[in-house]
């Protein structure tokens, strides 16, 4: 019976065994929290993922310092890479996009490469190629990301990535105000952006005189802010002091403009949102990976659940072209998912980072 090794793994009795990670190691690698972590399937997956972005994205970078135009699989790659910087990152950071941009761009292709190969049947083609009877053959594939503890790791990352530094760019302000963005007001201009001055368009020299409205007291050429009245630059706080004022700052922030009354209620609910923030990206994710493997393996298990092996052939041919119409599908979703992750890191860290934008 040549089917029987490659049908037990699509006909288990439980649809999850699809989609779990399953174990490598007889023996824990380490303990965390009194808790054996073993050396898993998805493990294996994530060091392929990113053995694949090592070898890629530096051969990349060594190949454009030599011939600038792009071609073949790099011009594949570096579209992707200059769409999410034109179309994402700069509409959400601005002058912030350069910092950000090599976190982001990681975030996305580890998603992408996780997602693409938890697409290929790597363990089902080693039993095709392997199919001893009674062979031990370790069950190697899977979707990284269809794993909540990957899921977890990564929303994590992003949390901290936003949050430390929405801190650190409070702290900066604090130490340096004229890192302060543009701002409206009563007695302010518009924002016109840097070097883009009413009566001095594109001069970047902070000692040019600059025709603002009346009550103006800032040169916003070069980001050099001036005090209100004598034209004194407003001077930073030591960074003990910034560290403290910056920090309340920050979370001053987390609550917009409302009546004194209402801002530990808004307080409390804007923490929860801050929360609520990784959880999404973590939930979404996880769940959109493991969806679509489910769906896979329960369409393939129908034909197995035939017991007539006329009926069998007879739904295998549309269940096949439906599984592979669905296996496009998953394509995209994991092109989809992997931008959707990046997007709302991007514009999370806008929030805290750049919120004028």
């Amino acid at each position: 019976m040549p089917l029987l090794p490659l049908h037990l793994p699509l006909a288990a009795a439980n649809m999850m065994e699809h989609v779990q990670d399953k174990r490598l190691s007889a023996t824990p690698l380490f303990h965390l929290f009194n808790r054996p972590i073993y050396f898993t399937s998805h493990m294996v997956m994530i060091l392929i993922a990113a053995l694949l972005m090592l070898l890629i994205f530096p051969m990349m970078g060594a190949q454009s310092r030599k011939n600038p135009v792009p071609s073949g699989i790099r011009n594949f790659f570096e579209a992707i890479l200059s769409y999410l910087r034109t179309e994402v990152f700069i509409p959400a950071l601005g002058e912030n996009t350069d910092r950000f941009a090599p976190y982001l761009w990681t975030t996305f292709f580890f998603i992408l490469f996780c997602n693409l190969l938890g697409l290929v049947p790597l363990h089902e083609v080693i039993l095709l190629i392997n199919a001893k009877a009674g062979s031990h053959i370790p069950e190697i594939g899977g979707t990284a990301t269809g794993n909540i503890a990957v899921t977890i790791a990564l929303a994590v990352i992003a949390f901290i990535t936003f949050h430390v530094s929405g801190l650190i760019q409070a702290v900066r302000i604090e130490m340096d105000p004229s890192l302060a963005p543009h701002h409206t007001g009563p007695d302010h201009t518009p924002f016109h952006g840097h070097g883009g001055s009413f009566g001095a368009e594109g001069q970047e020299n902070a000692d040019v005189k600059i025709d603002h409205h009346v009550g103006d007291g800032h040169n916003h050429a070069h980001g050099v802010h001036y005090a209100h009245g004598p034209r004194a630059v407003a001077q930073g706080k030591p960074f003990p002091v910034a560290l403290v004022t910056g920090t309340l700052h920050y979370i001053k922030n987390f609550v917009p403009q409302v009546p004194i009354w209402l801002w530990p209620a808004m307080f409390v609910l804007e923490i929860i949102g801050a929360l609520v923030k990784p959880f999404s990206l973590c939930m979404r994710l996880f769940a959109n990976m493991i969806a679509g493997h489910l769906v896979l393996a329960s369409f393939l298990t129908l034909i197995f659940l035939v017991t007539s092996y006329v009926a069998r052939g007879g739904i295998s041919v549309p269940i096949v072209i439906a599984c592979a119409v669905f296996s496009v599908l998953e394509v995209f979703v994991a092109f989809l998912q992997a931008y959707i992750f990046t997007f709302l890191t991007a514009l999370f860290i806008a929030s805290a980072v750049a919120p004028e934008h």
